[in-house]
């Protein structure tokens, strides 16, 4: 398979090389930047810009003499920008480039802007590394174009989705998933099918951290923050997108944004739409043993559709009081129905391994899942050294309702009915409000060092009611057995201190993180409930070196939790079909991480990073035999002694010829799980895992661009189960016309079908395999039209000044 590999990636290589050939090997661009006094500027970030749409050409660093070089350049007109702490942004005069040429010496202003507007100009690449994450531009990318928020963070470099859906980064599991900087309250299924739901084309990138700040809240062992696309432009500026993309259903994305900004006020709104049907083939061979002699077996195939019609709508503004004072407010809310449709076939075996009879399910449901929230801000800058308060206020409200209808009839050999049918009918309607508070303080001191202080306080409510009826006879009568009601209540309040210091060549920063926790749980058609309280804390600390000019190590630790979510709590059973139940786990206690990393950083492009991660009480969702019910198997969590996680991931991203960009990624890890679940018990067990992932770009000119990106995942041993391994190839063409106000993209996503999960499951008196295929193969085609600036001016591309500190220490969503 890895020669099948090598071999496309060749030929697709080949070629676009082929195509290039008339491309010539440019020529060398040199310059230099000092100060008002001709003392010589390092580190500046320098950028060479196309004159004609400022779309981004190459990017490099000055060195210690404040000069920089740029490798063959082709023919053009270009200007050169550049930023650097503590400097005004530079931009300058467009020039030619027709032959070898040096640069007039530039020269920088000492910048009077504060800390927190350190200017940002730069066209991203699809992923990038900053000290402590590693960032997916979504909005850049040519192969994620009519994708689904899910799909890009499943295919994203170190990310693994089991078959019940749940995400790990890098190995570690409990990766919790947050958007716009607000932790999601979903998990597993519940969370992928929200995500599915969401276009690509509503976000504008996704932020994997693999080992947060003590800034963060201490929930999960990594952090995916999903940032929905916010325009920023000056005066009034618009943008529509629409896109179809068709596999073996169709899918559509459309999506329009508006804003309005000046120096005062900036009012925004963005509409986005997606309908995409997918399907979800899931065939099973599902073995029982009794002290290891064969008891019966159930051959299933599943396929299930479902029909995803999904809004988002967002709207906001900021007003700029003064140059001291800010205030905003955010407002989201969405909503996505789908109806389910599965029939499901089931052949049953008995000990001897012969086929005795047969029943076939079928599943009809209507599911409508909504949310909306609202959040209030407040920034307030003290003084000119950056000294600034932040304050937030949110509410978040999210439901659900799904009717269910699930038919089972039973056939012999001779296709003849030998039971009555079973006609099981569900109605389920939930609902979640989260309340939160929380506020942060910066201070810098003296001698380059800098305080971060904050709380945050939470208060979430959940109401979560199940009615299930047998309507067998024609009458509908109440099952007290499958149905529940159950309510839980959560607070957690938390302060977090962080002190920072830099030196010439190295830099400190030691948090700590104090989390109480109060949860309370009801269940009400069972008269049980639980109580639980506990405060912890949470350290973290980063260490850097600077090396050499060109080389620097960074060492970083930090513990975590991953507190059990409500649905993962409740016992209820929620039948999937009559062999298979779901539940939760009233007795799950929370799961904690200690988490090293050591990073060599070369260049600021080369990452290369060791690390250790320990879990306790590991929570691992499994398909396992029911206690005391033969034949019978539960979909449920469980909690794993520990989990001990080894890991290298190396970054390297390499320019093979002026017109052509490679990103690439390997990582490597092996983790040991230890436990027992379902009287299995294992000590260690696991292998050693290799993801490799590599995004190739083509500029063939300053208006037409290629894509081309694969990934290879090696066999995993996940606890019980074996992984086989998974690659796929996706590829991808995008045109710019009307001076880049329009772009088409077109995308051919998992080209050869190759992204199916397949593995066994293993436990005392089961074995269980399976063979999981999903509507991957798609072909889209976009159109995106801009109204207004298409550009930022400098002076108005800008990001938090504390993000370069917060980056190096892991970094604070914004």
């Amino acid at each position: 398979m890895k020669k099948n590999i090598l071999i496309v990636f060749a030929l697709g290589v080949q070629t676009i090389a082929l195509s290039q050939s008339s491309v010539t090997e440019g020529y060398e661009l040199t310059g230099s930047f000092n100060t008002s006094s001709r003392a010589p500027v390092a580190d500046a970030i320098v950028q060479l810009l196309k004159s004609s749409d400022s779309s981004l050409v190459k990017t490099e660093f000055t060195d210690e003499k404040g000069e920089f070089r740029f490798n063959h350049v082709l023919d053009g007109s270009y200007l050169v920008e550049a930023n650097v702490l503590g400097y005004s942004a530079f931009i300058s005069d467009v020039f030619q480039v027709n032959a070898p040429k040096t640069l007039p010496v530039f020269q920088l202003q000492q910048s009077e802007v504060k800390l927190n507007e350190v200017t940002v100009t730069t066209r991203k690449p699809y992923i990038e590394r900053e000290h402590g994450k590693m960032i997916v531009n979504v909005e850049n990318s040519i192969a994620s174009t009519g994708s689904s928020a899910f799909e890009v963070i499943e295919k994203a470099p170190g990310v693994r989705v089991d078959n019940g859906d749940n995400i790990s980064f890098k190995g570690k599991q409990g990766v919790a998933v947050w958007i716009d900087g607000k932790p999601t309250p979903m998990t597993g299924s519940d969370l992928a099918n929200y995500l599915r739901g969401m276009s690509s084309t509503a976000v504008e990138k996704i932020e994997f951290i693999a080992n947060p700040s003590s800034k963060y809240d201490a929930a999960g062992s990594s952090i995916i923050n999903i940032k929905l696309k916010k325009d920023k432009r000056l005066g009034t500026n618009s943008s529509v997108t629409i896109a179809y993309g068709q596999g073996k259903y169709h899918k559509s994305n459309n999506s329009i944004a508006l804003n309005h900004r000046n120096k005062k006020l900036n009012v925004y709104a963005s509409y986005n739409n997606a309908f995409r049907k997918g399907f979800n083939w899931l065939r099973l061979d599902r073995n029982f043993y009794d002290a290891d002699t064969f008891q019966g077996a159930y051959v299933q195939d599943n396929y299930l559709t479902m029909d995803f019609r999904n809004h988002i709508a967002r709207a906001g503004a900021d007003y700029y009081i003064d140059s001291k004072n800010t205030i905003g407010i955010t407002l989201n809310g969405a909503s996505n129905k789908f109806n389910p449709t599965g029939y499901n076939v089931a052949l049953v075996y008995d000990k001897d391994r012969v086929n005795t009879s047969r029943f076939d399910t079928k599943n009809r449901s209507q599911d409508f899942w909504h949310n909306g929230s609202l959040n209030l801000n407040y920034k307030h800058v003290f003084d000119s050294s950056g000294t600034e308060l932040t304050t937030d206020l949110d509410y978040a409200r999210f439901g659900n309702s799904t009717e269910q209808n699930f038919t089972t009839r039973y056939y012999n050999l001779n296709n003849v009915e030998f039971l009555s049918p079973y006609l099981l009918y569900g109605d389920i309607n939930g609902g979640l409000n989260i309340y939160s508070f929380k506020s942060d303080f910066t201070k810098p001191l003296k001698s380059v060092a800098r305080l971060e202080t904050g709380f945050k306080s939470s208060y979430v409510t959940a109401d979560n009611n199940l009615a299930f009826y047998n309507k067998s006879s024609g009458t509908a009568i109440y099952d007290s057995s499958k149905s529940n009601h159950f309510l839980y209540t959560e607070n957690i309040n938390a302060v977090y201190g962080n002190i920072a210091k830099d030196w010439k060549n190295a830099n400190v920063q030691i948090g700590l993180r104090v989390e109480n926790t109060n949860i309370t749980g009801n269940q009400l058609v069972y008269r049980s409930k639980f109580d639980t309280a506990y405060t912890q804390l949470f350290p973290s600390f980063v260490v850097g070196r600077k090396l050499s000019d060109k080389n620097g190590l960074e060492l970083n630790y930090s513990r975590r939790i991953n507190r059990p979510g409500y649905d993962q709590l409740n016992p209820f059973r929620f039948y999937l079909d009559p062999t298979t139940y779901k539940a939760g786990n009233p007795y799950l206690q929370p799961q904690t991480t200690h988490s090293f990393e050591l990073t060599h950083i070369y260049n600021e492009k080369v990452f290369t990073t060791l690390g250790f991660g320990r879990t306790t009480n590991n929570i691992i969702e499994v398909i396992a035999p029911a206690p005391d019910q033969p034949k019978l198997t539960i979909q449920t969590y469980y909690n794993l002694a520990t989990v001990d996680v080894y890991a290298l991931n190396v970054s390297v991203p390499y320019e093979i010829a002026s017109w052509w960009h490679s990103a690439n990624d390997l990582n490597v890890y092996y983790a040991a799980y230890s436990g027992n679940v379902a009287n299995t018990g294992i000590s260690q067990v696991g292998n050693l895992n290799m993801n490799i992932n590599s995004v190739n770009t083509f500029n063939f000119s300053s208006t037409f661009s290629g894509e081309l990106s694969g990934n290879y995942r090696t066999k995993e041993v996940y606890a019980f189960e074996t992984v086989r391994p998974i690659w796929f190839l996706n590829i991808g063409l995008q045109k710019k016309f009307a001076e880049g106000r329009a772009i088409v993209k077109v995308s051919f996503n998992d080209i050869f079908y190759t992204s199916n999960a397949r593995a066994t499951t293993v436990f005392t008196g089961y074995v269980e395999s399976y063979d999981a295929r999903r509507d991957t193969r798609v072909a889209t085609v976009s159109f995106t039209y801009k109204l207004g600036n298409t550009s930022l001016s400098p002076s108005q591309r800008r990001r938090g000044g504390a993000d370069d500190i917060k980056q190096r220490a892991g970094g604070a969503v914004g």
